[in-house]
């Protein structure tokens, strides 16, 4: 080996050390790690349904974080938001909020969340009443903490479903966090 070949293989392994040093430690350092995101669901759909949810549990990390945004492939639905269920209230308009017992989006109250599902007045407390979804900017995620995203409180909304969500079925939910940046998940379709 000449000292020129002797040169150009110390500098290459010197460079290839450095590159592995570089990419373990962003690797150690990698944000999305600090987020933890269990059981991803979606809801069965029946084919006459525009719309869909998806549901999970998030577990936020050492420092307090925020989801920001969800996507779909168009494969599923043309739009994602974030959305809350929450009671209605005289000052709801349809503009702002879209309610579960509609049945030409969200399909029959037992589809989406009957009042056995959602708990009784009893369970719930007097005055319940209807609810209804809206989108959010942003859920909350403390450090440490898991919020759940479930039927009948916050879930990923599907907007124009491209066909029906089938029972065994899986698709890709993009998760974008305020600090942690983007996690993929993968979504199986089950029964309520």
């Amino acid at each position: 080996m000449t000292t020129r070949t002797a040169i150009r293989f110390v500098a290459a392994s010197a460079a290839a050390l450095a590159f592995g040093l570089g990419t373990a430690a962003c690797g150690s350092d990698d944000s999305t790690a600090s987020i933890d995101i269990a059981d991803p669901w979606a809801r069965t759909t029946a084919t006459t349904q525009t719309m869909g949810a998806a549901y999970m549990q998030i577990t936020g990390g050492p420092e307090d974080d925020a989801l920001v945004g969800a996507s779909v492939p168009t494969e599923i639905a043309a739009e994602t938001q974030i959305h809350e269920t929450v009671p209605v209230t005289s000052t709801d308009s349809d503009d702002e909020a879209h309610e579960m017992d509609t049945t030409d989006e969200m399909g029959s109250t037992d589809e989406m969340g009957s009042t056995d599902e959602m708990g009784s007045t009893d369970e719930m407390g007097e005055g319940m009443g209807e609810m209804t979804m809206r989108e959010v900017d942003s859920i909350k995620i403390p450090a440490g903490e898991t919020v759940s995203l479930e039927p009948g409180g916050y879930h990923v909304m599907l907007i124009d479903l491209a066909g029906p969500l089938e029972a065994g079925e899986t698709f890709e939910v993009t998760l974008e966090f305020e600090n942690a940046g983007e996690q993929v998940v993968e979504v199986t379709v089950r029964d309520a």
